[in-house]
């Protein structure tokens, strides 16, 4: 029988990040990491199927040495002089990593493939969305909860595209995903009246555009019914149309844009970034490496999480979900608050600057 292969002191120090002058790598804690995570790996070996794809022993290790990278900078000095010492600070590291790949051999998880390169944060997006959209997807309903799920389908791309560091692709969702936010709101907000209008507005699109059948005194009537309520036509036209179903929601005397309905729903702090992820994605004036107070992948991360924190009690509301529905998601939230708090002041270091 062949003998298992094991980790060596040498590939654990050179994934580790910790300050080796503060806190020593030596024999003991290496060999922590050594015995633990190999331990780990066969336990995953066991459960892992082909539908999560198959880690290799160094790409589990490395998955498991960054979760903690990110989990130590946020402990007590006390563990951080010490976690070796506790195998339960590992074991529960593991067996989170692990849970994580195993969930998505489940057929009806949204994100079956694993990235080995995966991003802890991404993960966890991962598994909350996923846990809200199969909680909501079969829901039958409204508007409202056509949005919700226009939103998830939003949030499930975005996530695909940041799991696949295809980060400009990633802004470009997000920027749309903001306005469905925006939306959704305004139509709880507005309630029947409001989304009687948008349905309106959604049905004449399609008239116009010839996706649907209309007649020619049904495409008069709904020029008509424009031009009576814009009074002209100039460049400003089409926004102006675009978003005059809100108007009974906002009851606002300025004219309606992306930036006026963010204000209205209190996300007005995310216009700097919608206006950025606008230069990034449209004027092609800045890249990846221009991102220096906050790193790129970081920034987006810290958008898509904070946007959905936005919605995410509208959509438990919405749903009508319980705290027995949120028990199994819940624990994946609080992991990202706290791997997050390690980029927050970069996050608003970054935000003053744009604002």
């Amino acid at each position: 029988m062949a003998q298992e292969r094991e980790l060596s002191h040498n590939f654990i120090r050179k994934n580790l990040v910790e300050n080796e002058v503060r806190y020593s790598y030596h024999k003991e804690k290496l060999q922590y990491f050594c015995d633990h995570i190999n331990a780990g790996y066969r336990e995953y070996k066991r459960a892992q199927s082909a539908a999560a794809g198959h880690k290799t022993l160094e790409e589990f290790a490395i998955e498991i040495i960054r979760a903690h990278n990110a989990k130590i900078k946020n402990e007590t000095e006390d563990l951080k002089q010490n976690y070796y010492k506790q195998p339960s600070y590992i074991k529960k590291i593991i067996k989170d990593k692990c849970g994580l790949l195993i969930s998505k051999n489940d057929p009806s998880h949204i994100f079956t493939y694993v990235n080995p390169q995966e991003d802890a944060r991404v993960d966890r997006l991962k598994e909350i969305i996923n846990g809200y959209y199969s909680l909501a997807k079969d829901a039958g309903g409204d508007l409202s909860k056509a949005l919700a799920r226009r939103i998830f389908d939003q949030m499930v791309s975005g996530v695909r595209l940041l799991s696949d560091n295809h980060h400009s692709d990633a802004f470009i969702i997000w920027r749309s995903l903001l306005e469905n936010i925006s939306y959704l709101k305004i139509v709880l907000r507005g309630g029947t009246k409001t989304a009687n209008l948008f349905l309106v507005r959604k049905s004449d699109t399609k008239k116009i555009l010839g996706l649907a059948t209309a007649s020619k005194a049904e495409i008069d009537n709904i020029n008509l019914q424009n031009d009576n309520r814009l009074k002209r036509k100039s460049a400003t036209w089409w926004e102006k149309q675009r978003f005059a179903w809100a108007q009974s929601a906002i009851r606002s005397k300025d004219d309606l844009s992306a930036k006026t309905l963010q204000e209205a729903v209190g996300l007005e702090k995310y216009y700097p970034h919608y206006q950025v992820a606008s230069i990034f994605t449209h004027e092609h004036l800045l890249d990846a490496a221009d991102f220096k107070v906050i790193p790129l992948v970081d920034y987006l991360i810290n958008l898509y999480w904070r946007a959905f924190e936005e919605i995410r009690m509208d959509i438990i509301l919405l749903f009508g979900l319980s705290d027995d529905d949120l028990n199994f998601i819940k624990k994946h939230e609080e992991s990202i608050r706290k791997l997050l708090r390690s980029s927050r002041e970069q996050f608003d270091a970054f935000s003053n600057m744009i604002s």
